[in-house]
């Protein structure tokens, strides 16, 4: 975490929280802090500390029980770049509507006051709120692994496995089904990461025909084949020193994989053409939705190869086992587009909404929400998400509508 000294700005957390035992616990933690902590008595100060100070760069914590519309009001217009926290809400509707609104954390009445500490002082680093969606930003925003905030246990303890694999020089295999983040989590890893200043180099295995993949991933050299009019470096060469992330693994053809085993166990590689061997010096993460044991078995992905990537396995659990996780986004989802698509009248959700988005199996995972919430925002003409504007397959109902909005996944999305 960034030093005082680092920052333009100091961090700082006003409390509109009622003198308690939340308030001193919290005060507590955050005291052995550089947080600069603000008091605020009631919540009903809350609109006249933003109106004398309307560059508040802090995070304002209010509890659930102390909004009302008008504060909240208050909050939301105070500007984008204003950042807010509410402790002790744990409806799913409540919720998703408050992260829609702007809320930057929504956190659980359930959370232990050390965990609400540390959540604040990580809000407090932040230059904007989390309602901006980084799942959304595209390949050219900072990632972090704070882009994988969670309520569910499961992700928790996934996300705890990550930070302790980041500085740990080895090969990576990510698996988990299509739209999880496999992407966004490699990208992560290398940004937090000893190798963060060197290169990130992405290549699908699966998007480029198998006579290309070679030459994109080892280079060649001038005359190797027919067409190669000058000498090209491979990807592995050009990632040497910092990260290449090898998407779709598994369409990888089996004479490939012999090569890249080859430059996992000697850190080398020979362009086609090529007589002399290159150093590279190169973190492998690979990803894949598929099965790779099973692959083995069938004879399609070779057991060496396997076993050299699966090091340090990491398995991003799908959305339908974190459905506390849906509501969050979802709202997250709804901030983002409410400054993308400022025609749309769509601000909030409503519980049946919700309730439908949290009983929906999920195959595409967060892409397939961030889709159907780009949807919602487009059809809708209220100002919160009605079951009417969900897909008939998230609302169990037949398809009846006669919008030309497509449905489907959005394979385009850094997912």
């Amino acid at each position: 975490m960034a030093s005082r000294s680092e920052r333009d700005t100091p961090r700082r957390v006003s409390l509109a929280l009622p003198d308690g035992p939340l308030r001193r616990k919290l005060l507590d933690v955050l005291e052995g802090t550089d947080v600069d902590v603000e008091l605020l008595d009631e919540s009903s100060s809350i609109q006249a500390s933003i109106q004398q100070d309307p560059s508040h760069n802090g995070v304002i914590v209010v509890h659930t029980d102390d909004l009302d519309e008008a504060q909240l009001d208050a909050l939301v217009e105070a500007g984008e770049d204003q950042r807010f926290a509410v402790i002790g809400e744990d409806d799913p509707g409540r919720r998703a509507r408050l992260i829609a609104a702007g809320a930057s954390q929504v956190l659980s009445g359930e959370d232990r006051p050390g965990e609400l500490g540390e959540a604040l002082e990580a809000l407090a680093d932040q230059p904007s709120g989390m309602a901006r969606g980084p799942e959304i930003r595209g390949s050219e925003a900072s990632p972090s692994l704070a882009d994988f905030l969670t309520r569910s246990p499961r992700m928790r303890a996934f996300v705890d496995i990550v930070r302790r694999v980041v500085d740990v020089d080895t090969s990576l295999l990510i698996t988990g089904p299509t739209g999880v983040g496999k992407e966004r989590l490699a990208r992560a890893i290398h940004a937090e990461g000893p190798r963060s200043d060197q290169p990130f180099v992405a290549v699908n295995c699966g998007a480029l025909p198998e006579s290309l993949l070679e030459s994109e991933l080892f280079g060649h050299e001038k005359g190797a084949f027919t067409g190669a009019d000058r000498a090209r470096k491979g990807q592995f060469e050009l990632a040497s020193g910092g990260i290449i992330f090898l998407d779709e693994i598994g369409e990888m053809p089996t004479h490939l994989q012999v090569k890249l085993l080859t430059v996992l166990q000697r850190h080398e590689v020979t362009p086609i053409g090529g007589q002399q061997p290159i150093a590279v010096d190169v973190r492998v993460i690979a990803a894949t939705n598929r099965d790779l044991h099973a692959e083995v078995e069938r004879g399609k992905f070779r057991e060496d190869l396997f076993y050299r990537l699966n090091v340090l396995p990491l398995e991003i659990p799908a959305l339908s086992t974190r459905p506390d996780d849906i509501v969050d986004l979802a709202g997250r989802f709804i901030a983002h587009f409410r400054e993308a698509m400022p025609e749309s009248r769509v601000e909030s959700i409503s519980d049946d909404a919700v309730g439908a988005l949290m009983r929906y199996a999920w195959p595409g995972n967060i892409r397939e929400l961030i889709n159907v919430i780009e949807r919602a925002m487009v059809l809708g003409r209220t100002r919160a998400i009605g079951l009417a504007d969900l897909p008939p397959a998230i609302r169990g109902t037949p398809d009846t509508t006669t919008d030309d909005v497509p449905t489907t996944v959005d394979t385009s999305r850094d997912y």
